[in-house]
């Protein structure tokens, strides 16, 4: 393995790989928890027509991600096999967010029919970002401790950009004193669009002008889709952490899109003071929980 997959990675490439991480964020909370709510209590679809693009979109993701991930696999660019997939992704993601956050004044039937289209878009782009660009990572150095903490600097900036998607509609709300009328709920998620997308294009590309791919020779080859799935089953502590992951992410999941109407309709609560602790409170206990897992890594690492 050449010196160059083993050497030291500078903290400034760590921070331009993690900087994505907090940008693309966005497609997480608004997108499950308060996306839906916006567009069955706002623009007026049916939340059952709600349910089904939602469940569909899901099942489309699952295909376009291990597609996606085949595709830049075997790409050949003089720019990589990442990096043109993250940078010129980028764009579509921010004008599919865009689109899906800002519906035009129409009938319901059209208004479901944006909808479905533009989180469709948002989701396949959104893959063809995030796919190639958390592939990256485990090829920008190879020795065991320089990924740890390359890890450790994306996942924080990712648990920060989560922090602040959650966030933002209660921070847009306050900032631009919006009311709680249908026009104010469109202008808050008009501003979340316009202030992420820039976050979105600058950080990816930050990125990518920052990080150079290793040679072709320096990183594993692709194998074929049989064969990768026949190793993956072959690889015990895997097939478990990824049932394991399976069934907390189905609990996890299955009450986010849900939990705020239920808060209002059945409940009778203000789902706004509601979605604080639903959102925020579990990312910071994550947060603080990884801290003290790399802290104590650190410390049997070192003795």
């Amino acid at each position: 393995m050449k010196a160059e997959a083993r050497k030291s990675v500078p903290i400034y490439k760590k921070i331009a790989y993690a900087a994505p991480a907090y940008a693309l964020a966005v497609v997480g909370i608004p997108i499950y928890v308060y996306i839906p709510k916006f567009y069955t209590d706002v623009i007026g679809i049916n939340v059952m027509v709600m349910g089904y693009i939602l469940l569909s979109v899901r099942i489309f993701d699952a295909i376009t991600d291990p597609a996606i991930g085949f595709i830049s696999d075997r790409t050949k660019t003089p720019f990589g096999r990442r990096r043109p997939f993250i940078a010129g992704g980028s764009f579509f993601v921010s004008l599919s967010m865009y689109l899906l956050f800002n519906p035009p004044e129409t009938s319901v039937s059209y208004s479901a029919l944006w909808f479905g289209v533009s989180i469709y878009s948002l989701f396949f782009f959104w893959t063809l970002v995030s796919v190639p660009y958390e592939s990256l990572g485990p090829e920008i150095t190879f020795d065991y401790n320089e990924r740890i903490s390359l890890f450790a600097v994306r996942d924080g900036f990712l648990i920060a950009g989560t922090l602040a998607a959650a966030s933002s509609p209660a921070l847009v709300e306050w900032l631009f004193n919006l009311s709680n009328t249908a026009q104010g709920e469109r202008a808050k998620f008009f501003w979340i669009a316009i202030i992420y997308a820039p976050f979105v294009i600058g950080f990816s590309w930050w990125c990518v002008l920052s990080i150079k791919e290793l040679p072709p020779q320096s990183v594993n080859r692709p194998v074929g889709l049989i064969k990768g799935i026949r190793q993956t089953g072959q690889n015990r502590p895997f097939v478990i952490l990824l049932i394991a992951y399976t069934i907390s992410a189905i609990g996890n999941n299955l009450p986010a899109t849900l939990i705020l109407f239920y808060v209002e309709y059945v409940y009778n609560q203000n789902w706004r003071i509601f979605s604080f602790c639903y959102t925020l409170l579990p990312v910071l206990f994550s947060f603080l929980d990884g801290f003290r897992y790399q802290k104590r890594s650190v410390k049997n690492l070192h003795g």
